[in-house]
């Protein structure tokens, strides 16, 4: 089993997603929200090097998200969950 983590401004949207790509997918959780994308990114970062989760690279680039954020000061979500395995 490993562990994945990520950013999104919906963590909804990526939820959903992942459950499609992710074999074994279980565990999602929202660890934090952050005010800026800098500032999740940089959280981020440092959870996946602390806990040897696979960083979600690209934060709202995956397709089948919502929209693309139109500013840096929207509410930034870091979520983490566990899986075997990713189909994409």
């Amino acid at each position: 089993m490993s562990c994945r983590i990520g950013i999104s401004i919906d963590p909804e949207g990526r939820r959903v997603y992942w459950e499609h790509q992710a074999a074994g997918f279980t565990n999602w959780q929202v660890l934090e929200l952050f005010r800026s994308k800098a500032a999740a990114k940089e959280y981020e970062t440092a959870y996946a090097l602390r806990h040897g989760c696979e960083a979600d690279l690209g934060g709202s680039d995956i397709p089948g998200t919502s929209r693309e954020p139109t500013t840096e000061h929207e509410w930034w979500y870091v979520y983490h969950f566990d899986c075997e395995t990713e189909t994409a």
